[in-house]
This record gives structure tokens, sequence and C-alpha cells, in this order.
């Protein structure tokens, strides 16, 4: 990689004493007061290596107090956080991807002192010996079928509740069990809505704000007029233009060059 070189310069004050004709610094002698002399030098600067991004996550990133509603998403909060008042102990939350299931799921587990399950879970799950304890289950789609169907019984018998996290409705499983389908197919449903624009936008302002970065008004507009509604891309947007700054400012004019980078990236690939 070639080298940029910049010009340094040091500026001193000599008086005529200093110097003689084999001086280095030679000056005529007829000069009898203070002068500036100026020496320069040709030095190199090694190009500044960018770092990899690394996304920091906190430990409690799933806690009430990071998830960000809008008033339908608080209405959601409010059943979800009351399950004594439910005519069924069976709930499903349905959303599309990043609508924020995942961190409700952790919100209610937290709340209940429930046991969270991803789908891998159910698989090694001890049916024998089920904790009395709510239970949730994300992509329960993708969950033991056998699973799902004692964890339906389990809670029933227990007085706890069952809630698990789907992109789907029940009906589109393919569930081969059909004591299972006739469950599912009977259990209350919470939609949850994908994003809105102002919704993007406090999540943004937030995801900046926990990295001390204060972007202008029009640099996170532009951003959630193009970005994917989801709070997935808004984190993976936040972590990546924080790599991709480099110490500029953050505002349209960083938000445009970062998205026609990101779209010469994709383009180069096809």
């Amino acid at each position: 990689m070639r080298r940029q070189s910049q010009a340094f310069c040091r500026i001193s004050l000599v008086r005529k004493a200093d110097f003689t004709h084999n001086s280095p610094r030679f000056i005529p002698r007829n000069i009898s007061r203070p002068v500036i002399v100026i020496r320069t030098r040709r030095f190199y600067i090694k190009p500044m290596s960018l770092q990899l991004p690394l996304d920091l996550e906190s430990g409690d990133r799933y806690s009430r107090d990071h998830f960000i509603a809008t008033t339908e998403l608080a209405a959601t909060i409010g059943v979800l956080l009351h399950p004594d008042q439910w005519i069924s102990p069976h709930l499903i939350l349905l959303g599309p991807s990043g609508s924020g299931k995942t961190h409700l799921g952790h919100i209610f587990a937290a709340h209940t002192g429930g046991a969270f399950l991803s789908a891998d879970d159910t698989r090694q799950l001890d049916l024998a010996s089920l904790q009395t304890s709510p239970y949730v289950v994300d992509d329960a789609e993708k969950a033991s079928e056998d699973a799902l169907f004692h964890l339906f019984n389990h809670v029933q018998k227990s007085g706890k509740q069952l809630v698990l996290l789907t992109e789907n409705q029940p009906i589109a499983w393919n569930v081969k069990l059909p004591d299972l389908a006739s469950r599912l197919n009977a259990m209350r449903i919470l939609t949850l809505p994908e994003p809105d624009e102002d919704l993007l936008v406090a999540i943004l302002n937030k995801l900046f704000a926990q990295r001390a970065i204060s972007p202008s008004p029009d640099f996170i507009d532009y951003i959630v007029r193009r970005m994917d509604r989801s709070v997935n891309a808004a984190q993976k947007i936040v972590t990546e233009l924080e790599h991709y700054a480099n110490g500029r400012a953050f505002n349209r004019a960083l938000a445009k060059s970062w998205f026609d980078h990101e779209t010469d990236l994709f383009e180069g690939t096809l």
C-alpha cells in the first residue's frame, strides 16, 4: 500500500550568534536581530487500520427497561404481565421477525419466574421432570411436537402458563400430532405488528445513545426511510454504522455514503 507523506515544519527562534559559515543552519552575518528559521522534513503516516465492529450487548438487553413500546405494544404487555386474568393458561404471540416476540417472551419469563426455551431446547427437555413454572417457547413452530404437547398439559395441571412465540399461524405449522394440532388451534393469539416508523426512530435513537453517539435528526430520518422494518435490522445498522463512521459526524451525508457503500457491495456479489 502506498504511504502518504506530509511536510512537518519546525519553527524556532534563533540569533545571529548561533550561526557560522560552516553551520548547516547558516544565514548571512549582516542580520543583527532575531530571525525565524523554518526547517522542514518529510515523514510518513501509516494508514489507520479499520477495526472490526464489536456489538457489545449488555447482559440485560431483554429486560423490560430496554423494551420500547408503542401504545399498541403497551397494551400487549399489559395482557402478558397479568396471566392471572387469562381465560386460558395458553397463549400465542404471533408476529413477523423483529417485532419483539423474543424480547416480550423474556420479559414474561422474568416477570413470572418462568423458563425460556428455544426450539432446540425442547428436543433436550426431560419431560418426566418438568418444573412447576410457566414456560415460554421461542420459534415454537420448529419445536418438538412431543414436548409442546406435554408442556400444554403440564401447565394446565400445575396452574401455570405456556406462551408460544411464532411468525406463523398454527394452522401453517404442518403439525403431525392431531391432539397437539387441536390444542394449538384453540389457543388465544396476540398479534404483534411490524414496527412502524415512529418505533424505529425511537429504537435507533436508543441504540445510538447506548454507544454515546448523538446523530442528527436528518441522519435518523434517512435511515428509517430505507431500512428493513425490524429491530434486528436496526441493531445491525447501528453496529455497522458505528464502524463505518470511523470518526466522522453522524449526519445525512454519512448515512447516504453508507447506504451507497452497502449497495455497491451487494451489486458486486451478483
